[in-house]
């Protein structure tokens, strides 16, 4: 019994070594040729799995990148990605290269962890993210602190062959905290496929920083995420707020408010929209409008609720929370011009007997 599934195992073992660049195509490198190694988990039935990084000669432009296991006793290549790593001169400094970092994070249910442009570890809710272990490349610009491309590769078993699964664009806050500002999953790219083996990053770079100026806009099929500590803060807030907790709601929803380093806080838009308007989920969006206007945070609250009705001008209560902002703020006159919108998005639906009696009475005013 015991011979049978060491046979079993065997074959298992050998049909998903033969995808890979085998041991014998390449000498194992000496210590002083390694860069950066860290021990990974990336293919299951492969024991003492390590990715490895090696120096670039004088004359190259990339850095190899290895996946190294134990086979027969002795630690060997498995997998060789020899232009995954470019190093791309800048202008920054004639010392420093941009291109790709590697590194291996655990994916959970659900949730993605990405890099944002100040090396911070953000967790992000995406729905099609299962559990396991993925290579990460991300992308490093010497001069550039606004955003960053995190490229998710994973062993899928059909292909035998380790390959990019998800692509995400993190950015953030040009000025204030330098806080994210959003983050998408590119949802349709030339790339997402592309076996690691196969992956030339020089190509790649040049594709996303192309990717990077066409992705604000609707010809790019994306998706906008939320992090979690920014779902979590709005259920939260919400809760205080049905509870009438009103010193909780305030210290809650100050979460959302962006402040520069000496406590300044930052305009309303330079960051509302970026951060916080879900095309995918806009009624998430008026409800944090209405808790803005709520909490007494105003003009957050305009800014948000003012592109969310231009955006979506059939949304009748978005006007109504953007009136009582336009009230609570002072602005009397684009505060009754937005109520009289509501009341006639209301009458036309057959709601004139819904509509508050602030409205009526702030109409007239």
């Amino acid at each position: 019994m015991n011979s049978y599934f060491s046979y079993c195992g065997s074959i298992v073992f050998f049909t998903l070594l033969s995808s890979f660049s085998l041991a014998e195509e390449v000498a194992f490198p000496d210590n002083a040729d390694v860069a950066k190694t860290f021990e990974s988990n990336l293919i299951s039935g492969l024991k003492g799995q390590k990715v490895m990084v090696l120096k670039a000669s004088p004359d190259a432009s990339f850095q190899k990148l290895l996946l190294t296991a134990e086979i027969g006793g002795k630690q060997s290549v498995v997998l060789t990605a020899p232009l995954a790593l470019p190093l791309i001169k800048n202008s920054y400094s004639p010392a420093s290269y941009d291109g790709f970092n590697v590194g291996e994070f655990d994916g959970g249910k659900g949730v993605v962890r990405l890099v944002d442009t100040q090396g911070e570890m953000r967790e992000i809710n995406y729905k099609p993210a299962v559990e396991g272990k993925y290579l990460y490349l991300k992308t490093v610009e010497e001069d550039n602190a606004q955003y960053r491309f995190n490229l998710r590769f994973k062993y899928n078993s059909e292909k035998k062959k380790i390959v990019l699964e998800d692509l995400f664009v993190v950015s953030n806050v040009g000025s204030c905290d330098r806080s994210v500002l959003n983050v998408y999953a590119i949802k349709s790219s030339a790339l997402i496929g592309v076996a690691l083996e196969d992956f030339n990053g020089l190509d790649a770079f040049g594709y996303l920083n192309k990717l990077r100026v066409d992705s604000g806009s609707d010809a790019v099929d994306r998706e906008k995420l939320m992090s979690v500590d920014v779902g979590e803060n709005f259920d939260q807030a919400l809760r205080a707020y049905k509870k009438n907790d009103l010193s909780k709601f305030k210290e809650l929803m100050g979460y959302f408010i962006v402040s520069s380093d000496e406590g300044a806080v930052c305009a309303p838009e330079n960051y509302v929209v970026g951060k916080y308007y879900y095309p995918e989920n806009i009624g998430w969006s008026n409800d944090l409008g209405f808790l803005l206007e709520q909490s007494g945070y105003f003009p957050e609250a305009i800014e948000l609720l003012s592109y969310i009705v231009s955006k979506n001008p059939s949304r009748t209560v978005a006007y109504l929370n953007l009136a009582d902002a336009y009230w609570g703020d002072g602005k009397k006159d684009l505060a009754i011009e937005n109520y009289k919108k509501y009341n006639s998005l209301m009458s036309q639906a057959g709601k004139a007997g819904k509509i508050p009696k602030r409205v009526l009475e702030r109409s007239q005013s």
